[in-house]
């Protein structure tokens, strides 16, 4: 279920993101990659050359034969895609998170206004009277109580 919270944070992350990893080349140490043993007698490119190219990774000696090192990114792009996230919408990302920002600043300064300042109700007001006065029936004891301390003390 996708939340305001959800929304907002899928936004801002998206942008920021695409603004940041767009275009930037992935280096894969050792420990980082997928480590594979080709068929003997053929090298990491001629085993697996196409997949990488499709996958869009890389492998960190292409002419082994013994170990293959295959890396799973080749460049900041290639992660954002796993995620969904297109370096061209990173304005439009930004765009809408700015919009949720402000648009939700307006709606608190709308209803404060609205309630607190012009006193309108947008027809709560006969529900919030019921329970306030469902509020003082349950409190009324607690009151009694208060009372007969506060008189016991002088």
């Amino acid at each position: 279920m996708l939340t305001p919270l959800t929304l907002f944070s899928t936004w801002w992350i998206g942008g920021v993101l695409a603004r940041t990893l767009a275009n930037i080349p992935v280096v894969c140490t050792v420990d980082e990659t997928a480590q594979f043993t080709p068929p003997p007698g053929q090298s990491c490119t001629a085993y697996a050359g196409a997949f990488a190219e499709s996958a869009g990774g890389y492998f960190l000696d292409p002419t082994s034969t013994t170990l293959c090192q295959y890396c799973p990114y080749s460049s900041g792009n290639d992660y954002l895609s796993t995620l969904n996230i297109s370096p061209d919408d990173a304005w439009r990302d930004l765009g809408i998170f700015v919009v949720y920002v402000v648009t939700n600043y307006l709606l608190v300064y709308f209803f404060i206004y609205t309630v607190r300042i012009k006193g309108w109700s947008f027809g709560f007001g006969a529900l919030f009277g019921a329970l306030g006065k469902l509020a003082e029936v349950v409190l009324k004891p607690f009151k009694k109580l208060g009372g007969k301390k506060e008189e016991e003390v002088k």
